[in-house]
C-alpha cells in the first residue's frame, strides 16, 4: 500500500523511527518487574554483545541500497537482485563465523544465560542486513505504511512474547531467545517480499562494492559502538551484575533526550547540505542550530526532572539507584546530540574520510578511558570517560566544520538558550510534588524558546522560511 504526498510519508516515517528508537524505553517497566538487578545486568552485557554483533553484520547494506540501487532504471534494479545474491552469500559466512564464535564469547564475558538463547540471540544479530535492507527498499519505493506495519508488528510481537516468557519464568535467557525469534521470523517475511519483487543475483562488482563501500560504513558503526555499549565490557569485570543493572536502567531512560530532538533532526538533517550549498546557507544552518540546541538543552532537562517521578511510579523500589547516574548519561546523550548538530562541515568534504577519521580517533580514546578509569572507579569511570570522548569529538567537528558551516555555540544566544532551560531544574525543590514537577518540565523547553526568540528577534521565522525552502 502506498501514501502519497511527502508531509504523510515524513509523518509515518517519524513515527516508526520513534517506535524503533523507542521500543528500550517501552520495554524498561516490564523488564525492571520482571527480572531481578542482578538478572538485568546479565541481559544488558549480553545486549552489549549482540549489538556488536549486529553492527558487523549490518554489512553497510542499507546504504548501499542508497547509493547503488535507489532508482528505477534496469541498471538500478539489477543492482538490487545482485546486491540480495551477493549479500547472502557474506551473511550466511557471517553466521558461521558468528555461530563459530560463540561459546568463545560467552566464556570470556562470563556469561550465565543459556548457550541455546545466547546462540540463537548472535543468529538473529547475524541477520540483521535481512532484516534492514528490505526496509530500506521499502522507503526508497515510498511504501511508508508497509514499512510502518513492519516497525509495529515488530514491536508489538517482541513485547509480546517477551511477557509471555517471562511470566513462564525464564530469565534474561528467554528475553534473549524471544527478540531473536521474532528477529527471524520479520527477516523471513521481509526477504520473501524483496526477492518476490527483485530476484536474486550473484556479481563480482557488488562483492567489491561491499568491501570498499559498506565495510567502512560499519567500522565507523563500530567506532560509535566504542562510545556506547562498548564500555559494559569493561565495566562487567569491575562491578556486580546488579550496579551494572542500574546503570543500564539509566542509560536506557537517558536514551529519552535523543528521542525529544529526533523529529527535528528527521526534518533538518537531509537537508542541511543542500541549504549549505545555497546563499545564505551557513546563516540558515546557524538558525537552525540554535533551534536545534533550544530543543536538545530543553528536552534534557525536561527529562532529567521527570525521570525521577516515573521510576518511583513504574519500577521497583530495587531500581531506585539508577537515578543517581541518570543526570550524567543524559548529558552523554546530549553531547552526542550536540555533535551531530555541528558535524554539517565535515560533511560538506568530497570524502567523509574526516568523519571516520575523528570517530575512529574518540572510539580509541573512550577505549583507552575505560581500560584507565573503570577499574579504579567503576561507573563513574565509564561516564567520565564517555564524557571526554564526547567532548573530544565536538571539539573536532566544530574545528573542521568551521569554515564550511560555522555554529554559535560560543554565544550570547546559546549561553542564554541552555541558562534558561537549566533554570526549572536550579529552582525544583528536591521534595517538589508531581504537580510542581510536572509545571518544571513543560516550563524547561518553554523557557528556550522563550530565550531563542528574545536573543535572536525573527529567527523562527526564518527558519519558518528556510524550512520553506528546504
Amino acid at each position: 500500500m502506498r501514501l502519497t504526498g511527502p508531509l504523510a510519508s515524513f509523518f509515518v516515517y517519524g513515527i516508526a523511527i520513534v517506535l524503533m528508537k523507542g521500543f528500550s524505553l517501552i520495554t524498561i517497566p516490564l523488564l525492571a518487574w520482571k527480572l531481578p538487578p542482578a538478572d538485568f545486568g546479565e541481559l544488558d552485557l549480553s545486549a552489549s554483545i549482540v549489538e556488536f554483533v549486529a553492527l558487523f553484520s549490518a554489512l553497510g547494506m542499507t546504504e548501499l541500497v542508497y547509493r547503488f540501487c535507489a532508482g528505477e532504471t534496469p541498471e538500478e534494479r539489477r543492482s538490487l537482485s545482485e546486491l540480495a545474491g551477493t549479500g547472502a552469500i557474506a551473511i550466511a559466512i557471517l553466521l558461521l563465523l558468528v555461530q563459530a564464535l560463540a561459546d568463545p564469547l560467552r566464556q570470556w564475558s562470563s556469561l550465565s544465560v543459556s548457550p541455546v538463547a545466547f546462540r540463537l540471540a548472535l543468529a538473529g544479530a547475524g541477520i540483521t542486513a535481512l532484516i534492514e535492507t528490505p526496509l530500506a527498499w521499502l522507503r526508497l519505493r515510498d511504501r511508508p505504511l508497509a514499512f510502518l506495519g513492519f516497525i509495529l508488528l515488530r514491536a508489538v510481537a517482541q513485547i509480546a512474547l517477551v511477557w509471555t516468557v517471562l511470566g513462564l519464568g525464564m530469565g534474561a535467557s528467554g528475553v534473549l531467545a524471544a527478540n531473536a525469534s521474532i528477529d527471524l521470523l520479520v527477516a523471513m517475511v521481509l526477504v520473501t517480499a524483496f526477492l518476490r519483487e527483485n530476484g536474486m543475483a550473484m556479481s563480482p562488482v557488488m562483492l567489491r562494492r561491499i568491501a570498499a563501500y559498506g565495510l567502512p560504513i560499519v567500522l565507523s558503526g563500530l567506532c560509535m559502538f566504542a562510545l556506547g555499549a562498548a564500555d559494559r565490557w569493561f565495566i562487567a569485570g569491575a562491578v556486580t551484575r546488579a550496579d551494572m543493572a542500574q546503570y543500564a536502567i539509566a542509560a536506557k531512560l537517558a536514551l529519552a533526550t535523543a528521542l525529544v530532538v529526533q523529529p527535528f533532526g528527521l526534518w533538518w538533517y537531509p537537508r542541511r547540505l543542500a541549504m549549505l550549498a545555497r546563499p545564505g546557507g551557513q546563516e540558515a544552518n546557524a538558525n537552525a542550530w540554535l533551534a536545534g540546541l533550544a530543543i536538545l538543552s530543553g528536552g534534557a532537562v525536561a527529562v532529567h526532572l521527570a525521570m525521577p517521578a516515573f521510576v518511583r511510579m513504574a519500577l521497583p523500589h530495587s531500581y531506585a539507584a539508577s537515578l543517581h547516574w541518570l543526570p550524567w548519561l543524559i548529558g552523554v546523550i546530549a553531547l552526542n546530540e550536540l555533535v551531530s548538530l555541528s558535524n554539517a562541515g565535515a560533511y560538506m568534504r568530497a570524502n567523509t574520510l574526516a568523519v571516520l577519521a575523528v570517530n575512529g580517533a574518540a572510539a580509541a580514546l573512550a577505549i583507552a578511558a575505560y581500560a584507565l578509569l573503570i577499574p579504579a572507579w567503576g561507573l563513574a569511570g565509564a561516564i567520565a570517560a564517555t564524557w571526554i570522548a564526547q567532548a573530544f569529538r565536538l571539539a573536532a567537528f566544530i574545528v573542521l566544520s568551521r569554515r564550511e558551516a560555522p555554529v554559535p555555540l560560543v554565544s550570547k544566544s546559546a549561553v542564554m538558550i541552555v541558562s534558561a532551560a537549566a533554570w526549572p531544574a536550579i529552582l525544583l525543590p528536591a521534595d517538589a510534588g508531581l504537580a510542581l514537577t510536572a509545571t518544571a518540565v513543560l516550563a524547561a523547553p518553554t523557557l528556550a524558546f522563550l530565550a531563542l526568540a528574545v536573543s535572536r528577534p525573527g529567527l523562527l521565522r526564518r527558519v519558518h522560511v528556510h524550512a520553506l525552502r528546504a
